[in-house]
């Protein structure tokens, strides 16, 4: 069946070329004939008309990075409910179909083809820009000509390398079509597929020239005019290398470039993983690589693209969740009781009529990594739009923590600069908009992959160090001992335990290399990036992917209501609390809910259906095998 197949295939193919050439016969005899015809419009725009100097190059270049703005191109949304870091909706057994969270997704899923046509979409823009500068960089005049048109090129030819290390880690195990030029007939448009390997080389060139070419950082990028601030840098291409390396396990190369960023770049932690995602310090010191996004300007979407996200309301109306697991997670983590910062001074005491009566000094409930990330309905010490998320739903018309939202996401929300527990702007106006920037790397990220790198190298110490410079910025009790060589915070507010899931009460289990890199697989990397980084990729190449499906399906949940009365205002909030099967709530008295299932689980169906073969990379979209005579062909 196959070799009949293929077989018709290439007669499909014989007959459209000599359809093609039949045409062009045609098209050039009537030329010759009719020339009159063939005039040109001066009023539009063409290829040899529009690209004539660096100013119409930076359209071209604009237009580059209006691609990057394309949801899809990250897919936040849809590649989080396809691993362990979120549902969609508000449901945990989900009975309505979700391709992507029950692992159905196909050639035909929608997402499949609109990820991959927005990446060849900015390919294609990249392209244009590079091949009108190498034909312009001939006839420049002066050095500020040569200098502005390379850096054009040279942030034309970054894009183009992250556009294709998208596509990579993504798509048809890696393998996919290599288009290095604007394709000008229809043969050019008909690409066979190149090698992950070959794709791999191309675009680590891409990201070496912007390495070498571009500014270090945002801050170097502004100091050539604050109008370039959001421009891709040298630091982003460097990480972006390392990333490419770390894809594959090559541990070695990728450690080179990791230390690169972490040494030679001047990065530096901002106070919280708030100030990175939630809108208040854009391109700040920890920004390597972020998306710009903006509500500023009076325009609509075009049909293609929108200068602003919807991403931060499709959180906040709860479209996806925290999994159970990730929630567990969140909840189960330590902060420091020698820690200043874990001390909520002041504090409001309620009566059980829910009446202030005092204030105290006392420890946080939960951590700030937790309040900086994730929402719930017991957590007093975290605000929530300018109220703590137990009042957080008072505000008329906003939906509390109950039934359908048991935790919100707080990443890329405006929670900490929004008051009076009104949630996001909901007016006709800013309907499905925002303008908080979405970061693609950042420094914690890059602190947390080189700490792989060192626990696959064998360097516990260093690997240690890193991760608890992630873990001090969130005020959280620290791994290791305070006497490690690379220990960095050896004071009087710094709590160490040599103990990997921080529980004496189960026996001490010191920190190992084995033990420190499931730690980094299933805590530090979900609690810091969720929603952030590649979470399919990661567990793809640890070889985890069905494995981590398949245990948080096996972990059965119940929901609680949350009757705590905190302000006088609400009642009792439903179905908002969730605990392993058997447990109850340890911070407040609630009621178990039974009018549900018996026991709530995860992801059941997309464990049961997940195939590495078939779930762990997208297919090439249908589309593309519909249009490109040569999708099942390699490049000899």
């Amino acid at each position: 069946m196959k070799k009949t197949y293929k077989t018709d295939l290439r007669k499909t193919k014989g007959l459209l070329k000599r359809a093609m050439t039949l045409c062009l016969l045609i098209g050039v005899s009537q030329a010759c004939s009719d020339d009159f015809l063939d005039q040109t419009n001066p009023n539009s725009l063409t290829t040899q008309s529009f690209w004539k100097n660096n100013s119409q190059l930076n359209q071209g270049l604009n237009s580059t990075y209006s691609a990057l703005k394309n949801s899809n191109v990250l897919g936040i949304r849809d590649e989080a409910v396809r691993t362990d870091i979120a549902v969609p909706s508000g449901y945990r057994q989900a009975t309505r179909p979700d391709e992507m969270y029950f692992q159905d997704f196909t050639a035909n899923t929608k997402y499949v083809e609109n990820k991959w046509n927005a990446l060849y979409l900015g390919i294609f823009r990249a392209n244009q820009v590079i091949e009108n500068y190498e034909r312009l960089a001939v006839d420049y005049n002066s050095d500020a000509a040569r200098e502005e048109g390379l850096r054009v090129y040279a942030q034309a030819r970054a894009l183009r390398g992250y556009f294709y290390h998208v596509l990579n880690v993504s798509f048809n195990n890696g393998n996919v079509p290599l288009v290095s030029s604007v394709p000008k007939d229809f043969e050019e448009f008909q690409k066979a597929l190149s090698s992950s390997d070959a794709v791999q080389a191309f675009y680590r060139e891409d990201l070496q020239f912007g390495v070498d070419n571009l500014p270090k950082t945002y801050a170097e990028w502004e100091s050539l005019g604050s109008n370039n601030l959001g421009r891709i840098t040298a630091g982003a291409c460097e990480a972006l290398l390392g990333k490419s390396y770390l894809a594959e396990n090559d541990f070695q190369n990728a450690e080179i470039h990791f230390r690169n960023v972490i040494e030679n770049y001047n990065y530096a932690l901002v106070e919280d993983i708030a100030t990175n995602v939630t809108g208040i310090a854009e391109f700040n010191s920890e920004s390597i690589f972020e998306i710009n996004y903006t509500t500023n300007v009076n325009l609509e979407t075009n049909g293609e693209e929108s200068l602003a996200q919807n991403i931060t309301h499709m959180v906040f109306n709860a479209n996806i969740q925290p999994s159970s697991w990730l929630v567990m997670k969140y909840r189960a983590e330590k902060p420091d009781p020698a820690d200043p910062a874990n001390i909520n001074v002041g504090a409001n005491v309620y009566n059980e009529n829910g009446e202030i009566i005092g204030t105290e000094d006392r420890m946080r409930l939960y951590s700030k990594r937790m309040g900086d990330c994730m929402g719930q309905v017991d957590d007093p010490d975290a605000p929530m739009y300018g109220v703590v998320c137990g009042e957080y739903g008072n505000a008329t018309g906003v939906a509390p923590f109950a039934r359908n939202r048991a935790n919100m996401f707080k990443k890329f929300l405006h929670w900490n600069t929004i008051g009076g527990g009104a949630g996001e702007d909901r007016s006709t106006l800013m309907n499905n908009r925002s303008g908080i920037n979405i970061p693609v790397i950042r420094l914690a990220d890059v602190y947390l992959m080189y700490s792989e790198c060192m626990i696959e190298l064998g360097n516990l110490s260093e690997a240690l160090r890193y991760i608890n410079r992630v873990r001090k910025r969130s005020h959280l009790i620290l791994l290791g001992k305070s006497t490690e060589a690379g220990a960095e915070f050896n004071n009087l507010e710094t709590t160490y335990m040599d103990d990997i899931d921080f529980d004496s009460s189960n026996g001490e289990q010191p920190v190992t290399l084995d033990n420190l890199m499931e730690h980094l697989r299933f805590t530090e990397r979900p609690l810091e990036m969720g929603l952030e980084d590649d979470r399919s990729v990661d567990l793809r190449r640890w070889g985890k992917f069905k494995e981590q499906l398949v245990h948080m399906a096996s972990i059965s949940y119940d929901y609680w209501n949350f009757e705590k009365n905190l302000n006088g205002k609400h009642g009792t909030r439903y179905k908002c609390f969730l605990t392993v099967s058997g447990e109850e709530p340890t911070t407040f008295t609630g009621l178990k809910v039974f009018n549900q299932p018996a026991e709530i689980q995860d992801v059941t169906v997309g464990a049961q259906k997940f195939n590495e073969s078939i779930h762990s990379y997208l297919p090439m979209p249908q589309s593309e095998i519909d249009s490109n005579l040569n999708w099942d062909e390699f490049v000899q």
